[in-house]
């Protein structure tokens, strides 16, 4: 059996078993590891190859996703923008990212300015009824610009660096309020325990699929 005659067999098989063959062939490394999520509205259960000037959101649920060589754990009821791949903004909501090395400084949008990415993991929990952003650095080096592309601050960690970043363009410690965003406080904690229940293990913040 020639390649051609191989692959039409194949792709007829999978269609027979109600696969896609599109999604099941693709090697892209785009991955859903737990939960649900929508892309532009429409259902992602199915799977997804891959992100291109897209809206991610979750509902109800959190969702745990792989695209590329980054990771993120999405929290309920929240939406980012993806473009080539790459997380680009954090429209709403609370999200895990952990990122591969980069090799341009990769720029996420928040409400209150942008964070530069240098190959790190981080937190972040809008916050728009108290004008601020919960952010941590939880290891690896970030950089914060305001929304006129002033710097602000550099964070450089090996064990969660955190505060909020505020409409003013500052980045202050979280003080008392801390306390009452139970899960900005256990954050560290939750992220590993649900990384290692999709399949994950967890160093220093990072992810890596268990073969």
């Amino acid at each position: 059996m020639n390649r051609r005659d191989f692959c039409k067999t194949v792709t007829t098989a999978l269609i027979a078993w109600g696969l896609n063959p599109v999604l099941v062939l693709a090697d892209n490394g785009n991955k859903i590891l737990n939960g649900e999520f929508f892309i532009d509205s429409k259902s992602a259960s199915n799977g997804f190859t891959d992100l291109n000037d897209n809206i991610i959101e979750t509902k109800s649920e959190k969702s745990i996703i792989k695209v590329k060589d980054d990771f993120y754990l999405v929290r309920p009821e929240t939406k980012l923008k993806f473009i080539s791949n790459k997380l680009t903004e954090v429209i709403k909501g609370s999200v895990h990212a952990v990122f591969s090395k980069q090799k341009d400084e990769l720029k996420v949008k928040i409400p209150q300015g942008t964070i530069g990415i240098r190959g790190t993991s981080i937190f972040v929990d809008l916050e728009p009824s108290k004008n601020r952003s919960y952010f941590c650095n939880c290891y690896g080096e970030t950089v914060l610009y305001d929304n006129e592309g002033k710097l602000i601050k550099t964070i450089v960690s090996d064990g969660h660096k955190s505060g909020a970043f505020t409409d003013d363009g500052k980045f202050r410690p979280y003080f008392h309020n801390y306390l009452f965003n139970k899960y900005a406080k256990n954050h560290p904690r939750i992220f590993d325990d649900e990384m290692e229940k999709a399949g994950c293990i967890v160093k220093d913040s990072h992810c890596t699929l268990k073969s």
